[in-house]
């Protein structure tokens, strides 16, 4: 996989592989985590070096509404990739704020918070070119609310660094195998 975090500039190679195949290990150099920078990747360890920075872009997103009331705060908001992808996510960081409600494309999703930065989060499959609406209430903790969006595409031919797989390597079946993601916060 590739995670390019567009807010720092800071790219980087990922494996789910727990020992290195001789090709793959020409990309990374041990253990990370990366569920802080990348919580639509999950929280499991993986194997990551560093990679070079590629011009693509994080998914926009857009405030079509903001309104308080009674301590709460509701946030109508519009997730827009701007490449094709196969997956787009959402996450609240919930030292921030806390989601009480959440509705994705009309419809109303469960509110289940994990451990870490990003507690609640959505993941959205095959995502329209025009986005998906989300619509958040939330108590906030904060002045400001942490969002973390991602988006993620197949393929790694185009980028910088990257040299292709040779004949005898195939791919692990998996759904973040030849994974690009591109990962930006947005405070509102």
């Amino acid at each position: 996989m590739y995670a390019l975090d567009a807010g720092t500039g800071q790219a980087r190679w990922l494996s789910h592989e727990t020992e290195p195949q001789p090709w793959t290990d020409e990309y990374v150099d041990g253990p990370v985590q990366v569920a802080d920078e990348f919580p639509g990747i999950g929280g499991d360890e993986l194997l990551g070096g560093p990679a070079q920075p590629a011009d693509l872009p994080a998914p926009r997103l857009d405030v079509l509404a903001d309104t308080t009331a009674n301590g709460e705060r509701t946030l109508t908001l519009r997730l827009t990739p701007q490449r094709q992808v196969r997956l787009t996510t959402l996450h609240v960081d919930t030292s921030t704020a806390e989601v009480r409600r959440a509705v994705v494309a009309g419809r109303t999703v469960p509110v289940e918070t994990r451990e870490g930065r990003w507690g609640f989060g959505v993941v959205f499959h095959a995502p329209q070119p025009e986005g998906i609406e989300v619509t958040l209430t939330v108590t906030p903790k904060a002045d400001r609310i942490a969002l973390r969006a991602m988006d993620a595409s197949d393929g790694l031919d185009t980028l910088p660094g990257f040299r292709p797989r040779p004949p005898d390597v195939g791919v692990a079946g998996s759904h973040s195998s030849e994974m690009l993601a591109v990962a930006r916060t947005y405070p509102l």
